[in-house]
């Protein structure tokens, strides 16, 4: 005897539907940043993003047994060595549940910048990466302007151009 289809069907129209919520509840372009306080991997203090507000801030969501993050954190620090500190920053957030496993990564990568770590993937939970790595650029007015999944040498000259542009922007209330 054939069963029916209405299950799987139901089954499949849920599964859409709980897609849709969280790709609408994901941070997108023109959303306000989500702000977070977070300890830094390397040190007891603790990094919050309301007090880069002013900046222009790359967010990067990593991991250390993410590949293209190999490839993109170094090519962040290029950028980061680029701006003046007073006007852009990147943050790069490391999910990894063991901060080991962060530090061996960085070891082999001489980076720069405020190096956030979230084990219990509570700041990553309110941003929603789509993979890793995962990046916000984010104006002086807390705004995210882009959100990019993944990485290739290719995105390094579009995001360059991007930061330049938003650099050159005034921010609000000044």
């Amino acid at each position: 005897m054939r069963r029916p289809l209405l299950p799987l069907t139901w089954i499949m129209g849920l599964a859409l539907a709980l897609l849709s919520v969280i790709a609408s509840a994901a941070v997108n372009q023109g959303t306000a940043a989500p702000d977070f306080e977070l300890p830094l991997l390397d040190s007891r203090d603790k990094l919050r993003l309301r007090d880069y507000r002013g900046r222009v801030v790359l967010l990067d969501f990593w991991a250390s047994w993410c590949g293209p993050c190999r490839q993109s954190l170094p090519e962040y620090q290029k950028l980061r060595e680029e701006f003046p500190r007073k006007d852009f920053e990147v943050i790069a957030i490391t999910v990894d549940e063991d901060a080991a496993d962060a530090l061996k990564f960085l070891e082999r990568h001489a980076l720069r910048f405020p190096l956030p770590h979230d084990p219990q993937g509570k700041v990553a939970g309110a941003y929603q990466p789509l993979g890793m790595p995962t990046s916000y650029l984010i104006d002086r007015n807390g705004v995210v302007r882009s959100r990019h999944s993944g990485f290739n040498m290719e995105d390094v000259a579009p995001l360059r151009a991007h930061i330049e542009q938003l650099v050159a922007e005034v921010q609000h209330g000044d």
